[in-house]
């Protein structure tokens, strides 16, 4: 099936894009977008924390699933309240429902044990590998270099961010365009906010109890942690910047090539199940995505979104109800222009003696792999200036097959 996806008029979905519109000319954004020629579009879509791919697509199939996971096991698919069936193994986060059409129409594929070349568990070390193309990757970007070998010298890119992020840093021309004022991010603003309220009994007591969980919080984790966003908004805020982007890359002379930031993937505290911090951030994600492809319209068929982390979390959770850093998570590929509805890699299962040495799921796919893919077989550029350029010593990473219409 191709063609933009029929979208459930669910209430997430509603007030995701009524929102995006709402806000879209007076909010601060976060992405990024280079042009590129042809009718082809490619969007990057970068989870900065560190996401829990078992939490987003829960293995619901595996028989080690629910005792490992403990307290963050959800319920089985095709139970009452359970996850939502994707393929009798797989499932989908509730919250995340909104991506649920795209899975339907096959234009949604999994990747559920994805991982970089880099087998640590810094946060800035590993988000460099993502966007550098490999560990010690040097200071460029895959897909500023992509952009460069679609375009030559006159390929230009723009950041709407405080920063231009890594992924697009390079030769090829490129500028970060520092968006409005958010208040969210202002210094002080919670402060503000509870002098405000502070005769309010119950906003009061709300805005006290939210401060001493951010202290306890901060308290648990590192600095490195406290950073992992790299200024990217969280993201509940991605529907927005997902509207603008879409109608960017819609324009018939508008850019071709997009990234999109979202933070908050850090869960090493209270990061819920069913319900929590972690559900509000995917439904943050499915509804952007969601935003996104309906802002670019009928350019949807011509059109791929790889969404990808850094690394993924523990499989068990940790004292404090979170997971601390992991190897593997799931990437999620979708867009018209995907042979979706299905999971690509093999599935390394889940069982004391198979996982990596942090305690996180092991890798059966590198993620060079899926970029290859996008690039050679829908981008259209030469597998061997990939190899060679892009996504240098990756010769003997394969790509995939049949995953691109």
């Amino acid at each position: 099936m191709t063609g933009k996806p029929i979208l459930h008029p669910n209430r997430r979905n509603v007030l995701a894009g009524g929102a995006a519109a709402a806000i879209v000319a007076s909010q601060g954004l976060t992405f990024s977008v280079a042009a590129a020629p042809g009718n082809k579009r490619l969007v990057v879509v970068l989870l900065r924390g560190g996401l829990d791919g078992l939490a987003l697509i829960p293995p619901f199939g595996d028989s080690n699933y629910a005792a490992l996971r403990g307290d963050l096991a959800l319920p089985r698919a095709n139970t009452d309240g359970g996850v939502l069936d994707l393929d009798g193994f797989f499932g989908l986060h509730p919250a995340a429902e909104s991506l649920l059409p795209f899975w339907a129409a096959g234009e949604l594929a999994i990747a559920p044990a994805i991982a970089t070349d880099y087998r640590g568990t810094s946060h800035f070390a590993a988000q460099d590998a993502l966007e550098t193309g490999s560990a010690g990757g040097g200071t460029t970007g895959w897909l500023n270099r992509a952009v460069a070998a679609l375009n030559g010298n006159g390929a230009q890119g723009v950041a709407v961010s405080d920063d231009l992020p890594l992924i697009l840093q390079g030769p090829g021309a490129a500028r970060a365009a520092t968006p409005p004022p958010r208040p969210h991010r202002n210094p002080g603003f919670f402060r503000q906010v509870q002098l405000l309220y502070g005769d309010d009994t119950l906003f009061s007591s709300m805005i006290v109890q939210g401060e001493r969980e951010r202290q306890r919080t901060t308290e648990t984790v590192t600095e490195e942690d406290v950073q992992s966003g790299r200024g990217a908004d969280r993201a509940q805020f991605l529907p927005t910047s997902a509207a603008l982007a879409g109608k960017m890359l819609a324009a018939e002379d508008g850019p071709r090539i997009a990234v999109l930031e979202a933070s908050g993937w850090d869960t090493h505290w209270k990061q819920g199940g069913m319900e929590g911090r972690l559900a509000r951030s995917f439904a943050g994600l499915a509804s952007g995505l969601a935003v996104l492809a309906g802002a670019l319209g009928p350019a949807w068929k011509d059109t791929v979104v790889v969404v990808a982390s850094e690394f993924g979390r523990t499989v068990k959770p940790n004292v404090h109800g979170g997971t601390d850093h992991g190897l593997a998570t799931v990437s999620m590929i979708l867009g018209g222009a995907v042979a979706g509805g299905k999971a690509i890699g093999k599935w390394p299962g889940l069982s004391e003696g198979k996982l990596d040495g942090s305690g996180g799921l092991p890798a059966s796919l590198d993620t060079r792999s899926l970029f290859k893919t996008v690039l050679v077989q829908h981008m259209g550029i030469n597998g061997n200036a990939v190899s060679s350029t892009i996504l240098p010593g990756s010769g003997s990473v394969p790509a995939i097959p049949n995953l691109i219409r």
